[in-house]
C-alpha cells in the first residue's frame, strides 16, 4: 500500500469527518486484521452481504444476528466479519471516492497493508442479458478514454484506470462449475449520473443526441468490448492504482440498454440478479478461507 506521506509523519488531523471517526486505539482496534474491502453502493445491501458472510463462515443464525455498524454516520456504514469489511460507498464516483480517502486511512493506521477492494454492484448491460455478471478488466470514461480525470488546480490529470489481472483470475478461478449465471470478462463505463451519461431518453432534461447518434456510440463501445454501464468504477481503480491497493468490480447486469432505458423487473428478479454478484464476490472470499484453514 502507498499512502500520502504526510500522514505517515503525523503532520495531518487524525479525525476523518467524513466517517465521523477519530483515529485512537479503540478506533483502530476494531479495524485492525482486515484483508478483504467488499464496496456496496446501500447500507442495506452492505449489511444483507455482512449476514450472509456470517452464516457462512461463522455459522451464525442471521435471524437471531444483527451486525453492527463500526462508523457512526449516516454517510456510510461498514461491518465486519472476520478479516471481511463489508462496506457501503453510496452513488457515483465522488462518493466512492470520499470513502476511499478516509477508509484506507484508517486500515493504514490500523496495521492492515495486505489489502484486496472489491466493489460489488448492479449496472446496465450493452449487448448483455440481465442476471449475467461482468468482472471489470478496465474502466472506462463516458468520452471512451480509459482513465480518470481529476481537475486540481486547475489542471486535469488522467489516471489510469485498468483493474488487478490477478485479482480478477483468483476470483475466476474461485467460481463454481454450477454457477446459474454467465460471468464474463470485460470493460465498464462509469457514467457521471443515470440518465444523460449512460446515454439515456428517459430523463427529466431532453437529451441534445438522437436515436441515430447514439446507435453509433453503442457501437464505438461494443468495439472496446465495453460491457456495461455503472458509475463508479473509474474512481475505484484510479485510486487503488496510485495507492498500490489490487482491486476490482464485480456487477450484475439488470437490464440489456440495447433493449430500452428502463430497468421494468420486478422487485423479486432484481434482488435476484443483485445477489449474482454477492456470490461471485462470496465464492472468493470463502475458497480463500478454506485455503487458509487447511
Amino acid at each position: 500500500m502507498k499512502i500520502n506521506h504526510l500522514l505517515k509523519q503525523g503532520l495531518l488531523d487524525t479525525y476523518l469527518y467524513n466517517l465521523n471517526l477519530t483515529l485512537d486505539k479503540k478506533t483502530l482496534d476494531k479495524f485492525s486484521g482486515i484483508k478483504y474491502v467488499l464496496m456496496q453502493g446501500s447500507q442495506l445491501r452492505a449489511k444483507n452481504l455482512s449476514m450472509k458472510l456470517s452464516q457462512k463462515i461463522l455459522n451464525i443464525n442471521g435471524t437471531f444476528f444483527e451486525p453492527i455498524n463500526l462508523i457512526e454516520t449516516s454517510k456510510f456504514y461498514a461491518y465486519r466479519t472476520g478479516n471481511i469489511l463489508s462496506v457501503s460507498h453510496g452513488m457515483g464516483n465522488t462518493s466512492i471516492i470520499t470513502l476511499l480517502h478516509n477508509l484506507t486511512q484508517v486500515l493504514y493506521f490500523a496495521g492492515n497493508s495486505d489489502l484486496e477492494y472489491i466493489r460489488i454492484g448492479t449496472s446496465g448491460g450493452i449487448g448483455v442479458e440481465p442476471g449475467s455478471v461482468v468482472l471489470t478488466d478496465t474502466a472506462y470514461m463516458p468520452n471512451l478514454i480509459a482513465g480518470y480525470k481529476v481537475s486540481a488546480l486547475g489542471k486535469d490529470i488522467i489516471y489510469p484506470t485498468v483493474m488487478d489481472k490477478v485479482l480478477n483470475q483468483k476470483i475466476l478461478q474461485a467460481q463454481h462449475q454450477s454457477t446459474s449465471f454467465k460471468l464474463l470478462v470485460g470493460n465498464s463505463i462509469a457514467a457521471d449520473d443515470f440518465y444523460l451519461g449512460q446515454a439515456r431518453f428517459d430523463g427529466a432534461i431532453k437529451p441534445r443526441y438522437t436515436i441515430e447518434s447514439r446507435n453509433s456510440y453503442f457501437e464505438k463501445i461494443k468495439v472496446l468490448n465495453i460491457l456495461n454501464f455503472e458509475m463508479e468504477s473509474t474512481g475505484l481503480a484510479s485510486f487503488c492504482n496510485r495507492a498500490q491497493i489490487p482491486a476490482t468490480m464485480i456487477a450484475s447486469i439488470i437490464i440489456n440498454r440495447l433493449n430500452g432505458d428502463q430497468v421494468t423487473i420486478s422487485t423479486e428478479t432484481l434482488n435476484k440478479y443483485s445477489d449474482h454478484s454477492q456470490e461471485v464476490a462470496i465464492n472468493y472470499v470463502l475458497c480463500n478461507q478454506h485455503n487458509l484453514n487447511k
